[in-house]
């Protein structure tokens, strides 16, 4: 009996050093990189020629041939790992997983939905197999091609089904890959209501906040896998699919490009790393100059990990592009705006404490706080309102908080109410007080 998963293995092995020596030659050759199109056909061939060759040794030492079946079956294994994610494909499928994780090529756990964690299959049959595959995702899958190697030894990766993945080596034991699944790629402000994120008076202040004709920009700050990416798409879905959106991330997480609707009227730009030499670069900064030239009606921010995107954000909110949206990780929608603070303090052009409190009283409206709760729920905790600012401190109103009676439940109205300020804003998209403070079919 042929051992498939042997033979599978041997191919795999095979193909893999070819085609990487392939795309090295003509890479010398040309100048450039071939084209995903040209190795897929390269690679296509050399997928056939080592099936054919691996069944010529058997022959030679006397062992059984595959049949015509088995050796579909190994093509199409092997070319889902060369062109794919191998058994990561599967895994990737399956709507009940929600992370992946890998300790090394077959230490793998996967969390379900609501936070169960099992032991999952072996992603490759080898450390050095595994490298290998991780290492072609980040030449082919992003936007742009990504090293991982010994001088760049880590990896952020957006996969095409939207899933966020990451890698580290050298400073590991073992290499390990960290793959969150985004479920939601699009998701409106009615689902977050299904999901217990929000309840119908938060959601009918939110979608009048984020609404023209006077859209407020919002900062969705929380945790790590609070939902922060999950909750600016239901924002998102608020925005009027006729307005030119730009979307600017370091490591590109939103996906907006998912939605046909949107599509049409989305920019999504990714930061690009230097190259092996160290030039090619191309940081947050240089693409949101890029962004404010590209008339944009609004500005999305990804995560704010540094000055550059705190000031790329500030920006283009002082430059009148009101409703942009930005998140940050942080624990509270207070602490929230001192990291957006400090963050702006480092750089070459960075803001003084001073500066920057002016600057983001001024163009920065609301935090969104989000939290997750022991059942795996995501919830906003806290809405609050920036009103000014005084010397090197911005003043604020928190005007939702999750309740004393239900500290595990959506924020409701506190009863400090919004300023006039921000009042006006939200009437001009049919804001009803007393619907927010009621509640409202939304």
């Amino acid at each position: 009996m042929v051992d498939l998963r042997r033979f599978t293995s041997e191919v795999r092995s095979g193909v893999g050093r070819d085609l990487a020596d392939w795309e090295a030659d003509q890479t010398a050759e040309r100048g450039f990189a071939p084209s995903p199109e040209e190795t897929e056909v390269w690679g296509d061939q050399a997928i056939i020629r080592a099936v054919e060759a691996a069944s010529r040794r058997r022959m030679a030492r006397g062992e059984m041939v595959l049949s015509e079946f088995d050796e579909d079956t190994v093509i199409s294994s092997v070319r889902s790992w060369v062109f794919g994610h191998g058994v990561l494909d599967s895994l990737l499928a399956d709507d009940e997983n929600e992370n992946i994780v890998a300790n090394g090529h077959d230490n793998v756990t996967i969390t379900k939905v609501g936070g169960r964690r099992v032991p999952g299959p072996a992603l490759a049959d080898s450390e050095e197999e595994f490298e290998q595959l991780i290492r072609r995702w980040a030449a082919t899958e992003g936007k742009t091609e990504r090293r991982f190697d010994d001088s760049q030894p880590y990896l952020d990766l957006r996969l095409p089904d939207g899933s966020r993945l990451h890698a580290i080596k050298g400073v590991t034991s073992r290499l390990c890959v960290s793959i969150r699944k985004h479920r939601h790629l699009t998701i409106s402000l009615n689902d977050l209501i299904r999901l217990g994120t929000i309840d119908e008076s938060l959601a009918h202040t939110l979608a009048c906040a984020i609404r023209p004709p006077l859209p407020c920009s919002i900062l969705v700050a929380g945790g790590t896998d609070t939902g922060k990416t999950t909750f600016a798409r239901g924002l998102i879905s608020e925005i009027p699919i006729n307005e030119r959106l730009i979307v600017i991330e370091d490591n590109a997480e939103l996906g907006l490009e998912f939605d046909p609707a949107r599509a049409s009227h989305v920019v999504e730009m990714e930061v690009r790393q230097p190259n092996i030499e160290g030039v090619g670069g191309i940081g947050m900064e240089v693409l949101g100059r890029q962004a404010l030239r590209m008339r944009p009606d609004r500005l999305i921010i990804g995560e704010c990990r540094s000055g550059h995107e705190v000031r790329t954000m500030l920006e283009a909110m002082n430059s009148g592009h009101e409703g942009s949206l930005t998140t940050i990780h942080a624990d509270s929608s207070r602490s929230a705006l001192t990291k957006m603070q400090t963050y702006a303090l480092t750089g070459s052009d960075a803001l003084s404490m001073e500066a920057s409190a002016s600057l983001i009283s001024l163009v920065l409206h609301l935090v969104v706080h989000l939290r997750k709760l022991p059942d795996g729920t995501r919830v906003v905790s806290s809405v609050r309102e920036i009103t000014g600012a005084k010397d090197d401190q911005l003043q604020s109103n928190e005007v939702y908080a999750s309740s004393e009676a239900d500290t595990d439940g959506p924020a409701v109205p506190t009863g400090t109410g919004f300023t006039p300020r921000l009042m006006e804003r939200l009437r001009a998209s049919g804001y009803d007080h007393t619907t927010a403070l009621n509640g409202w079919g939304y």
